[in-house]
């Protein structure tokens, strides 16, 4: 809300300053006194009105730096000094004489408030109230910010002397005596001519900027020496330099006889959804969510993925499970996609357990939503006995006739389902979608068991709270069955929830209305604290720090919101070098409008904070940190499995439209290339 009421704020401040300096700069001629005491009364109310959204502006940003520096920062040092100080120069050098004209109507205080020290502050208030909306929302600063800074106020102060110069000329004019106008033909042709050229150049600048943001056909994911994206600026090390190492060398042996082997086909189907509606989906051997692949922690599992699907090239990525690099499947860094036809071979050994998921990482915002998904359960060596345990991904299908609807695997309507009073029942949800889902669990209390997978310590009951769990995150939740109906709800839009959802009873009747809790629950405080290998107080050996905002503008030649990442979008994006052993911290903070589930590859994250306030239950490893609008994350992870990795939005199209990193290691290179002219697309 204060994010919106500030850039609300800023385009006002456009708005009412602009016109109050067009009012200002017109020439000094009144045709009579009540003409001129109008025209005085209402730039008066102009710069009144611009003054209190001056105020406004300051107290948006005062409240968004309370809630942490990094919201505010870029606007403290930018976007505040451009506006409020030439404001205050409106208010001692432009008023007095506007009070002057407004009292006293007449030519000769309508000349003085001609004057440069009455018009050009009220030019110059203008300019900075469009700095500030332009860095809101189509060029996002962030730190380090003193070179951008440096920049803008250069420019500010050197527009103040054009404007002073040309506004000192026009005012010495007025001064001279009435002005000889051109003729209305010539002035007509001179407006023509002026905005056939402002048309001109516009046009070549938006051409310009389209094929400048236009992607490469080609590029390396490489890092290259000072770049801080890799490959996009070309170069990089090759796979075979002295001393490095290549991605393809990552993998486990090839010789060594796996203890599961699974196959995947990837092929078209068209299935049929509860409710009868029809999705003409992608799936994973005719089904979607594709089947479950159930291992045991520690064993080498070789799982062959082969494509069926016409004219689209496919890859599975491992979501959660630390894969040797190798073994990640993300098109263009770790390896080729597979192409129609063609045949994948992934083999890992999985050292986590827990609920964990695969899925297509080739354009993951079209093919994962068209069904190429499906759960990797990780069993450890002594498995918790339960009665039930029910695997549940949230996601949205696009149906043939009804547009896109949300569905518990293909349950768009109430499932109903058995378990026995005294049961115990777990259920591994999962958030296949693209934004936040929130559920409530109603008719028992219940546990959280584990997080992405990885078990809380010493989970207690809960009840009355709602579950969020942003997309690619997972929950465990278990309870034991008591002799009434329980039902699992999506909450996030409650219109219609009565139709669908989970009711679980013993024998599969009964009625339970969907609630709506109104307070969340918090992973940060829950469970009981153990110890961990490392914590905020620990030297890190490497500090990185997102700010992750939207803005409007190009990006790969097309005019549209992009996800910046500090400002930058892929394959600008800030890119972070390690060595194997660094001890890495990282804060993200969320200023804009959508939340952002960061997904890091290749690694488990500990939470160190939520909003400046530390853990204080159960430690919280994650794969998925879901950073929603607002808020600030501290994480921190152990870099120990050497690769590229990628780091990104786990929301597909927020992904492709900027929001993807990536973390190197040092001397680790691959040789595989990204971008439309490959047929690998990272995203």
């Amino acid at each position: 809300m204060v994010l919106n009421a500030d850039m609300q704020a800023a385009a006002l401040n456009v708005l009412v300053w602009s016109a109050a300096a067009l009012c200002a700069g017109r020439w000094p001629v009144e045709r009579s006194a009540r003409r001129g005491r109008a025209r005085a009364m209402t730039l008066l109310a102009l710069v009144g009105l611009g003054t209190l959204l001056v105020l406004m502006r300051i107290t948006t940003v005062t409240l968004m730096g309370r809630e942490s520096r990094l919201f505010a920062v870029d606007r403290i040092a930018v976007a505040l000094p451009a506006l409020a100080v030439p404001a205050v120069a409106v208010l001692v050098g432009t008023v007095p004489r506007l009070l002057a004209w407004a009292r006293r109507p007449s030519l000769e205080t309508r000349t003085a408030a001609f004057a440069p020290t009455a018009v050009v502050p009220l030019q110059i208030t203008a300019l900075g109230a469009l700095v500030g909306l332009w860095t809101a929302l189509f060029t996002i600063l962030a730190p380090p910010l003193l070179r951008p800074a440096l920049l803008i106020h250069s420019s500010v102060v050197l527009f103040a002397a054009l404007a002073w110069f040309r506004q000192t000329r026009r005012w010495w004019a007025a001064r001279s005596g009435p002005r000889t106008r051109a003729s209305r033909p010539l002035r007509a042709l001179r407006a023509v001519a002026v905005m056939t050229a402002v048309g001109v150049g516009g046009t070549a600048l938006v051409n310009l900027a389209a094929a400048s943001s236009r992607l490469p056909d080609d590029m390396s994911m490489n890092m290259g020496p000072g770049h801080a994206a890799g490959g996009h600026h070309g170069g990089g090390e090759s796979a075979g330099a002295a001393g490095t190492t290549s991605v393809t060398s990552l993998t486990e042996p090839r010789d060594e006889r796996p203890d599961r082997r699974y196959t995947l086909v990837a092929a078209e189907r068209t299935v049929r959804l509860a409710s009868g509606r029809t999705v003409r989906a992608w799936a994973f051997n005719g089904r979607t969510p594709g089947p479950t692949l159930r291992v045991r922690q520690g064993e080498l599992v070789e799982i062959t993925v082969k494509n069926r699907l016409p004219g689209e090239n496919v890859s599975v990525h491992w979501h959660g499970v630390d894969v040797p690099n190798a073994e990640d499947g993300v098109p263009g860094v770790t390896q080729n996609a597979v192409r129609p036809g063609g045949t994948h071979v992934y083999r890992f050994r999985p050292e986590e357990s827990g609920t964990h998921w695969y899925h297509s990482h080739q354009q993951t915002s079209v093919q994962q939503m068209k069904g190429l998904f499906g759960a990797l359960i990780i069993d450890p060596p002594r498995p918790e006995r339960v009665d039930h345990d029910w695997f549940l991904a949230m996601h949205s299908w696009e149906t043939e006739n009804d547009g896109d609807v949300t569905a518990l695997n293909l349950a768009d309507r109430l499932e109903r389902r058995r378990a026995a009073p005294g049961s115990r029942v777990r259920l591994r949800l999962l958030n296949s979608d693209r934004l936040t889902h929130e559920f409530s669990l109603i008719g028992t209390s219940f546990r959280v068991t584990a997080l992405d997978g990885n078990a809380v310590n010493g989970p207690t009951p809960v009840s009355g709270r709602k579950l969020a769990i942003g997309a690619g995150g997972r929950y465990d939740v278990e309870f034991v069955m008591p002799d009434r109906p329980v039902r699992l709800t999506e909450i996030q839009d409650f219109v219609g929830v009565r139709d669908q959802g989970l009711l679980i009873s013993a024998d599969g009747r009964g009625e339970v209305a969907p609630d709506l809790p109104s307070r969340e629950f918090d992973p940060t405080a829950y469970g009981t604290p153990a110890p961990t290998p490392f914590g905020p107080g620990s030297r890190f050996t490497r500090t990185k720090t997102m700010v992750f905002d939207n803005e409007i503008g190009f990006y790969d030649g097309r005019f549209r919101i992009t996800w910046t990442v500090n400002g930058r979008t892929f394959p600008d994006a800030p890119h972070l070098t390690v060595r194997e052993g660094d001890l890495v911290r990282m804060r993200f903070a969320n200023r804009s409008h959508f939340d952002h589930p960061m997904h890091l590859h290749g690694h488990h994250v500990l939470v160190l904070s939520r909003n400046g306030r530390p853990v204080t239950g159960s430690p919280v490893w994650l794969d998925t940190v879901n950073v929603r609008v607002g808020e600030v994350w501290e994480i921190a992870f152990r870099a120990d499995n050497p690769g590229i990795w990628m780091d990104h939005c786990h929301i597909g199209d927020h992904a492709v439209l900027g929001m993807m990193m990536h973390l190197s290691y040092e001397n680790v290179t691959t040789p595989y290339r990204v971008g439309r002219g490959t047929g690998n697309r990272t995203e």
